[in-house]
């Protein structure tokens, strides 16, 4: 028995649905490639933008060591506001990476690091040698005026000595603090800290200098 346009009675229509959920579906995948894809394309560019901040670190590291060198101390507040810059750069890109590491896999790219201690090398006046005075000379009692005046002479020489070399402790400590601050970019709260450290160093540096 044959039905209106030819269609076989008890035949079932699909309604739709089916090919409705099957283009949903697909229209989900699509749309999970496509975030997974974007978060991937942001995690290439905070690891590109951290590479930079490296180079640009390394290039502060450079002038520094000169700027130590011939003792130009008015010039160094300028390379440490430029790893301040390039610092708080690189945190907020870090703090992206952990939000999309977080859409990927669920959890943080990799569990951020507390300060440790040993990163963080302290410096202060008190820990550099002492320079002597007249009241660490010997007095033999009856010397001649000869004898003071070379007692004067050592001692003159003896406090250029200790002070040249409390202007070395310094400026290794200054480098030191901004070559870990420099090489601990992915760990954000650690360079906050060693460029605080950097600050205090510079202080102490200058004043070995002056």
């Amino acid at each position: 028995m044959a039905t209106t346009y030819g269609t076989a009675s008890g035949t079932e229509v699909p309604d739709g649905r089916e090919g409705d959920d099957l283009d949903e579906s697909l229209r989900n995948v699509e749309l999970a490639v496509r975030t997974a894809q974007r978060a991937f394309d942001e995690i290439g560019r905070c690891n590109q933008l951290l590479d930079t901040a490296q180079e640009s670190g390394n290039e502060v590291i450079r002038e520094l060591e000169a700027l130590l060198l011939h003792r130009e101390h008015a010039a160094v507040p300028a390379l440490l506001d430029r790893l301040d810059e390039i610092a708080a750069e690189v945190a907020r890109s870090e703090a992206d990476r952990t939000v999309v590491s977080r859409i990927l896999f669920g959890k943080d790219d990799e569990p951020a690091d507390h300060v440790k201690e040993w990163e963080v090398p302290r410096l202060a006046a008190e820990d550099l040698p002492r320079i002597p005075t007249v009241h660490d000379v010997e007095d033999p009692g009856d010397s001649t005026l000869e004898d003071m005046w070379e007692r004067d002479r050592e001692l003159t020489a003896r406090q250029h000595e200790v002070r040249q070399e409390r202007t070395r402790l310094v400026s290794d400590h200054l480098r030191t603090v901004i070559v870990r601050a420099v090489n601990s970019f992915r760990t954000p709260a650690n360079t906050a800290v060693l460029l605080v450290e950097a600050r205090r160093a510079y202080a102490l540096w200058t004043s070995c200098i002056r």
